[in-house]
């Protein structure tokens, strides 16, 4: 069962009552805009919640799974179909999120490998000649890295993480070309690349966050 398909049933069953969906939100204990993300299929319900959606919706459980109203001679078909779904979902969710964990992890691991090869390779002064390219892939592939791990789906998730973990990968990217430094200050030939990664990685981040600022309130301007 798709999303869009219950979230359009959800909303059809709201209108019914007579409530707006801040009458349900406060009915159930959610706010509005998480009515806004199931009516509009961004997300599902919890099934820690289903059961007060459902009374307050008038609907069963089974219904709100397949969308629509159920004639009795038809409930106990839905019901096995609607119970395999759920398991095969739950079974791709599975695994999806370990998938995207391992992606995580061994971008983590690149990263680490790629920052420190550029900036404490056999030849450190080539840097300057790309100052630009370890600080800006360090804080990329760092947000890579943390998103997959995070397990966000949909475009508006993945947003919200890339923004919440922008800042802490611009500190660790920059912590690193420190670090880094800190070993090679007997030759002056890389203080001043490693220096300028450590502030253009904060710089990256920084620029990056405040766009991402505004395209989030346009998403959650859209849900609302």
């Amino acid at each position: 069962m798709s999303n869009n398909q219950i979230g359009s049933f959800i909303q059809l069953s709201r209108k019914e009552k007579g409530m707006t969906q801040k009458d349900l939100a406060e009915q159930i204990g959610v706010s509005d805009k998480t009515i806004s993300k199931w009516e509009n299929g961004n997300s599902v319900p919890d099934t820690e919640i289903l059961t007060s959606l459902c009374q307050a919706l008038d609907i069963t459980v089974n219904e709100l799974l397949s969308g629509e109203k159920l004639p009795v001679e038809n409930y106990s078909m839905k019901a096995e179909e609607n119970m395999m779904n759920l398991l095969k979902e739950n079974e791709n969710n599975r695994k999806n999120s370990v998938g995207q964990l391992v992606i995580g992890c061994v971008l983590g691991v690149l990263t680490l490998v790629l920052l420190f090869c550029s900036m404490y390779g056999s030849r450190p002064n080539m840097l300057t000649f790309f100052v630009d390219a370890p600080s800006l892939l360090g804080v990329v592939l760092v947000c890579v890295s943390l998103t997959m791990m995070s397990g966000a789906k949909g475009k508006k998730e993945v947003l919200q993480v890339v923004q919440k973990a922008l800042i802490p990968a611009g500190v660790f990217v920059a912590l690193i070309a420190v670090v880094v430094l800190m070993g090679n200050l007997e030759d002056p030939s890389t203080i001043g690349p490693n220096l300028a990664v450590a502030v253009l990685s904060i710089v990256y981040a920084v620029f990056f966050y405040l766009i991402l600022i505004p395209v989030n309130h346009r998403l959650e301007k859209k849900d609302s």
